[in-house]
């Protein structure tokens, strides 16, 4: 499955959106800032991982580590 709102910026950088990250409202909620947020476009970061359903076709789509 494609992320819907995670992108990579104009530098390379994947911007996580909370509500597709490990640590964010679909995730484990450990997250500080987005433990909340469980729809898209409401939050994000630079240092997220995606949820594992949206890594399967992140080398398609996005730059990884």
């Amino acid at each position: 499955m494609k992320p819907k709102y995670s992108k990579p910026d104009s530098r390379g950088k994947l911007f996580v959106d909370c509500s597709e990250c490990k640590r964010g409202g679909k995730g484990d909620q450990t997250c500080s800032s987005g433990w909340k947020i469980k729809t898209g476009k409401r939050g994000g970061c630079f240092i997220g991982e995606l949820l594992d359903k949206y890594k399967e076709s992140e080398g398609s789509t996005c730059q990884s580590k």
